[in-house]
């Protein structure tokens, strides 16, 4: 009985400390930044990446709790950027959209791999496809919901969301894949569920 607490305590603690480490990595990268936009949303080396790694190693729970957590070190770093309508219903919903259900939608398609048996590079990119679509989702909502304001004279709030958002979005999504896809096929491991 004691082995078997201490095993799983041990396990618990592991997974503790290698979220802690992804979710410095997610920090670090997200600090290095190719391009940026004035209301937010930048082009990084892959910065995702971390928080997918989380997933794929310890499923959604660990991933959820670790992308709230690199969330809330984010906006204490980074600062928040709250949307023109100065309601508290606008920002909780930016809160949400913007910054914790767009990194979750991160980390949970990394269990759409855990669905089948083996692991392929085709298999690990098509998570990262969902799970950057999935984020793209949550920022293009919160454009075109909170953030139409900043839309030029004549450009409806929907094309204005679905094209910044799409500016960062798509560059960074397939810099991701491209990164993913060649640590998958060079460490297969750090895929693995622990």
């Amino acid at each position: 009985m004691e082995r078997t607490i201490g095993a799983r305590s041990h396990t618990r603690v592991r997974a503790m400390v290698e979220c802690a480490m992804l979710i410095s990595a997610y920090i670090v990268l997200s600090r290095i930044k190719f391009f940026t936009l004035p209301q937010g949303g930048d082009i990084t080396p892959a910065a995702g990446l971390p928080l997918l790694l989380v997933g794929y190693r310890h499923g959604w729970k660990w991933g959820c709790i670790s992308a709230a957590a690199a969330t809330l070190l984010g906006i204490l770093l980074d600062g928040f950027y709250p949307p023109p309508a100065g309601t508290f219903f606008s920002f909780f919903l930016c809160l949400l959209l913007d910054y914790f259900l767009a990194k979750i939608a991160v980390v949970s398609a990394a269990g759409i791999t855990h669905l089948l048996r083996k692991k392929s590079t085709f298999t690990v990119c098509v998570s990262v496809l969902v799970s950057q679509l999935l984020r793209f989702l949550c920022v293009f909502l919160s454009g075109f919901l909170l953030w139409a304001g900043y839309a030029p004279e004549g450009v409806g709030p929907v094309y204005y969301s679905f094209t910044y958002n799409g500016s960062y979005c798509i560059p960074e999504g397939i810099l991701t894949m491209v990164v993913t896809a060649a640590l998958f096929h060079t460490a297969p491991r750090l895929f693995s569920r622990q």
